[in-house]
């Protein structure tokens, strides 16, 4: 073999331990990527700011309420303003899109325990999607624990900032019962007191710790679940995502609470389907 097809022979097999070294490579990233998707590692929730749609709807304001913040609930359309009262005792219509906080000063506050109307989704099997659900009928699909499991994270937009919290509980309570949970700033025995029983009669375990010195969202509306002719609220909970933290998904079992929603939805499963969309 002369030396020209030596050289030549050389070369390919440079080449070829190259193609396969980049070949090796990209199978490797690619099974990356799928790996960190299947098993909820890395970015699970992306941030998205709000503060554009806050400026916007403060253009509605009015001397009975006005904008405040901007929330967002993974896996839902609750994508909606976020209004504060001005005028005490002001009852909001049921017309609009937004959900509302009773604080009177309408800041930010360690627990913020924020409201919407729900009029379409009110039964004991309620609905997942419906193109007719324009306020916040979608935050009943958490009492399915495929939902809950698949969806973890809130997003408040407030004072310039975009907070993530992670739902840590979702609970049905009577209305007048959480009713007697202060508004604003909550003293340090009332935070304590509020997570515990959310955390005591929440239908799901989650798999998050919720320390003393944690902020804490709750998202609630009206619901006629059990049609016992008692008035609940159902309510989801998060606490602040943390410094440093990773949003990433986080395990969600069912508990001896969720067995009485069980028998609710049994024997209609069909609700966990899309209608109408």
């Amino acid at each position: 073999m002369s030396n020209k097809s030596k050289q030549l022979s050389e070369k390919l097999k440079f080449y070829n331990v190259l193609l396969l070294g980049a070949l090796m490579i990209l199978i490797i990233t690619l099974t990356t990527v799928l790996f960190l998707k299947l098993f909820g590692f890395g970015i699970y929730y992306k941030t998205e700011s709000r503060q554009k749609n806050i400026e916007q709807s403060k253009q509605n304001d009015t001397k009975e309420y006005e904008t405040i913040g901007w929330i967002r609930v993974q896996g839902t359309n609750i994508d909606y303003p976020l209004y504060g009262v001005i005028k005490e005792g002001y009852d909001y219509p049921v017309t609009d899109s937004y959900l509302w906080s009773m604080n009177l000063d309408s800041s930010y506050h360690n627990v913020l325990i924020t409201y919407g109307h729900n009029i379409m989704n009110l039964g004991p099997q309620p609905k997942l999607h419906n193109k007719a659900f324009t306020r916040m009928e979608q935050l009943m699909s958490f009492v399915y624990y495929d939902f809950a499991e698949d969806n973890e994270y809130i997003q408040l937009s407030m004072n310039g900032r975009d907070y993530l919290y992670k739902i840590f509980a979702a609970n049905f309570m009577y209305v007048a019962d959480l009713n007697e949970y202060p508004e604003g700033e909550f003293e340090n025995e009332d935070k304590k007191n509020y997570v515990n029983r959310l955390l005591k009669e929440s239908i799901y375990d989650y798999d998050i710790e919720v320390k003393d010195d944690d902020d804490i969202l709750s998202v609630v509306t009206c619901t006629r679940f059990f049609e016992d002719g008692k008035n609940y609220d159902f309510l989801i909970s998060g606490r602040l995502v943390r410094p440093g933290e990773k949003i990433k998904k986080y395990k969600v079992k069912r508990n001896k609470n969720y067995t009485k929603i069980e028998e609710k939805l049994k024997g209609d499963d069909q609700n966990e389907k899309d209608e109408n969309v």
